[in-house]
């Protein structure tokens, strides 16, 4: 183990972040492994594949070894890939190497990732695309790591003025998705929904505007339905229902829910959203 930590710059998560990466939303105990340019080559859940190796046979230290040995046979760092995707002015096969790569270190950095995407905007070929695909690598994380009030909310306000700007691009429909599935955590999505519908149509000036405000529309109206059907199932109290109820926009059952759920933790920040626009519906304020 001294040896090893001698050829390579081993981080657990829990103990501190190495430059250029990125795990605001990942849980301790992630094991990253970096080349001696200090560039991302593997990441794991360290519990999870350590019970991998050893049942192939090897004792924990030479397991841990095997894992970090496992990231260096990697061909590439994620930063490599960075790199390729400007050269190649932002093609689809770079950006799909991109991509596998994030999946390979299970989504470690994939912030870092967008931003990256983002960033390169004005030295790629089609900006707008590369600018949609930051997008959607962001809504991506914030879709499968740990619920963050303030990013739910930056990639839904980004999403929402990228689809209002960019309507006749070829990728801004599959925007659409991600939208509906940010607001999984909202108070009334339909209404969101009608009010983002109702900020496109000021600057519709085609009818591509109007495809859009239909697609959502229809997006939107689908995923209460399901929220109501799956409401229809429940019983009791749980957080579960308290969730579909904000969905749906009851505000009389959302304020009711509350008076007996308790806040903590990551829940709090929508929890005191969900009571104040309840309240707002109810007493007929905007």
């Amino acid at each position: 183990m001294r040896k090893l930590s001698k050829r390579f710059d081993i981080c657990l998560s829990g103990n501190r972040a190495p430059e250029n990466c990125d795990i605001r939303y990942r849980q301790f105990y992630w094991l990253m492994v970096f080349d001696e340019a200090g560039e991302l080559r593997g990441a794991c859940k360290l519990g999870e594949q350590l019970s991998v190796v050893i049942k192939q046979g090897f004792d924990v230290p030479n397991g841990f070894v095997e894992l970090v040995e496992q990231s260096m046979r990697s061909k590439s760092s994620v930063q490599e890939l960075q790199r390729n995707y400007i050269k190649s002015g932002g093609s689809l096969a770079s950006y799909e190497t991109l991509c596998a790569k994030v999946q390979e270190v299970h989504g470690v950095g994939q912030m870092a990732v967008s931003t990256f995407l983002e960033e390169s905007r004005s030295k790629v070929e089609d900006p707008v695309l590369t600018g949609a695909r930051s997008l959607w690598m962001e809504a991506d994380a914030c879709s499968h790591q740990v619920i963050n009030h303030a990013a739910f909310s930056r990639v839904r306000n980004r999403l929402v003025e990228f689809i209002g700007e960019h309507p006749k691009h070829p990728f801004t429909r599959r925007l659409l998705e991600p939208l509906v599935d940010s607001l999984k955590y909202s108070f009334d999505v339909e209404a969101k929904c009608r009010a983002y519908v109702d900020a496109w149509a000021d600057r519709s000036d085609s009818g591509i505007h109007d495809e859009l405000i239909a697609a959502l529309s229809k997006r939107s109206s689908a995923w209460c339905e399901i929220a109501l059907k799956e409401l229809g199932e429940l019983e009791g109290h749980s957080y579960q229902r308290l969730r579909l109820l904000a969905q749906i926009g009851d505000a009389d059952g959302v304020l009711k829910a509350l008076e007996a759920t308790k806040s903590f933790g990551v829940m709090r920040p929508f929890h005191e959203e969900w009571r104040r626009e309840a309240k707002a519906k109810a007493t007929g304020n905007k």
